[in-house]
């Protein structure tokens, strides 16, 4: 059952994910199942499945996994978006994970064209970082 869980925290739908991680988490509150002890270690930079991962980790998945593997802290960042956040904050809380919300984007400047400034073998490309969102930002277009 645990598996299957674990893989409905991919799903594309909200709610099962959030079922999935509610019924792992009761599994452990009962001892079914023992995450490991919370160590030292952190990973502050996981994308999800809202720009790149690798492995189509949903945000809840992240959350999850961390906190099953004992990561001390553990956070996100996707690229220009935040839509992982609220759910990605809420399942950290609900596993007792600390964690924190980033976005990352990159830009071309055309004045260094020529260098590469911090993206090996990308002349003229850029990355840059917010980090310590707590809430996804709710854009609204004036009418006039």
């Amino acid at each position: 059952m645990t598996e299957s869980r674990e893989q409905q925290l991919d799903s594309f739908e909200p709610k099962l994910r959030c079922e999935a991680l509610a019924s792992l988490w009761r599994q452990v509150e009962a001892g079914k199942i023992a995450p490991a002890k919370t160590g030292n270690e952190v990973n502050l930079h996981a994308h999800t499945f809202f720009s790149y991962n690798a492995y189509g980790y949903s945000p809840s998945k992240f959350a999850w996994l961390a906190r099953k593997t004992g990561l001390a802290m553990a956070g996100i960042v996707d690229f220009d978006v935040l839509d992982a956040l609220d759910e990605f904050l809420e399942a950290s809380r609900i596993v007792g994970l600390k964690s924190c919300a980033s976005l990352e984007s990159r830009v071309f400047v055309p004045e260094f064209a020529a260098r590469v400034i911090n993206s090996p073998g990308e002349p003229g490309v850029a990355y840059h970082m917010g980090v310590g969102f707590t809430k996804a930002v709710q854009h609204r277009m004036a009418l006039s």
